[in-house]
Order: C-alpha cells, then sequence, then structure tokens
C-alpha cells in the first residue's frame, strides 16, 4: 500500500527541485547575456583630487567628465587608465566637486587593458583620452591642436591665444610662443615643422 503523505511530500520536492533548477538556469542565462552586451562605453580615469571633493572622474570620448559615485565593489581606479563601463544617471544628487558633467551609477566596468600599451602618437585623434594632454587643455585654453610628424618624432603644438605651446609625445614642454613669430620657440622649433594636422580645434574657453 502507498503512503499517501509519502507520495506527495516525494511530489512536492521534485516540483520545488524544477522551480529552483528553472530559476538559477534563467538567472545564469541573465548574467551571460549582461556580461557579452555590458561595459560598451570608452573612458579613461583622470586623477582630480586637487580638486575640493573630487577624486578619480572617468573622461569619455567626447569630452564628458563622470563622476562614479556609486560603482561595483573591489574596482580599483588608477589615473590614466582605459576602461569600458555602463553607467546610469543620477538626476537627484548633489555635488560639490563641480568638475564633473554629470553624477553616475556605474553599473558594469572593466579595464580596457589599454593602459600599458605603448601610445601610438601618429593615431592620436581624442585628446581628452590622453592624460597629459587632457591637463595641458586645461592649463593652455587652446583653440587648436596641431600634430606634427619630425623624423620620427611626433610632436604637438596647442595654440591659444596668443601663446602657442610645443610638446612631445610623452608630454614634455619642448617649449613656449609668445606669439612673436621671431621668437626663440619659433626661431629653433615651430618654423621648422611641416605637414601639420588638426586633431582637435574648440573654442578656447575652459574656465
Amino acid at each position: 500500500m502507498i503512503n499517501y503523505r509519502f507520495y506527495v511530500n516525494l511530489q512536492t520536492r521534485f516540483m520545488l527541485f524544477l522551480f529552483l533548477s528553472a530559476f538559477f538556469a534563467c538567472g545564469k542565462t541573465k548574467d551571460a547575456a549582461t556580461a557579452a552586451t555590458g561595459c560598451k562605453t570608452q573612458g579613461t580615469v583622470v586623477d582630480y583630487d586637487g580638486l575640493d571633493g573630487c577624486g578619480y572622474l572617468i573622461r569619455l570620448g567626447n569630452g564628458q567628465l563622470l563622476n562614479p559615485v556609486v560603482l561595483p565593489d573591489g574596482f580599483n581606479f588608477k589615473n590614466n587608465q582605459s576602461v569600458r563601463l555602463d553607467f546610469h544617471v543620477l538626476h537627484d544628487m548633489a555635488s560639490i566637486c563641480m568638475a564633473e558633467s554629470e553624477m553616475v551609477e556605474i553599473t558594469c566596468i572593466q579595464d580596457a587593458k589599454q593602459g600599458n600599451e605603448p601610445l601610438d602618437c601618429g593615431k592620436i585623434t581624442n585628446p581628452f583620452a590622453v592624460a597629459w594632454m587632457d591637463k595641458a587643455i586645461d592649463r593652455h585654453n587652446p583653440v587648436k591642436i596641431i600634430r606634427y610628424q619630425s623624423g620620427k618624432l611626433w610632436l604637438f603644438v596647442f595654440q591659444a591665444v596668443p601663446n602657442s605651446f610645443l610638446y612631445d609625445c610623452d608630454g614634455q614642454l619642448i617649449c613656449e610662443s609668445n606669439g612673436n613669430a621671431q621668437d626663440d620657440c619659433h626661431r629653433k622649433q615651430l618654423n621648422f615643422l611641416q605637414r601639420g594636422k588638426v586633431i582637435w580645434q574648440g573654442e578656447g574657453v575652459w574656465d
């Protein structure tokens, strides 16, 4: 004779097993889809610790600065680190940093593994993604950045008004011109540069 209670109990456990199996299977599918499609946006970590209330911000390719006020545990920022991320804008939060474009919650972030690669100076098209160029833009308020090739070297002129600043690809300032075509920077450096390419042009107003 079949024990009715045992039969019902066994049937209940079997149904619970099927439910939990389906639940965890769905969870794994969702995580896999997130991993495959997440972290789509490219950015560069920039250290703004010198400004009150600021820390590490993330510069996007369009120049937008994100303040990552909420982010996943276990991720450590480094200055000039290339990252891929997804985020949500937090419209109702206030900040004392004032340098950011948006305060955001980071929903997905990972190291893009580009920070250790040599900088290909001849292919720079976004100066905001290069840490020293980003700082030079803030420092000089240029209206134009021009890339030149001099032998095997790549040089960059940050044209401001009236001064111009000549840098090498490592961010070392070579010389500064006061706008006079006869000054030392022109006579020793700028007058010998040829076939420059404008890689960025703005309004020169970065208050």
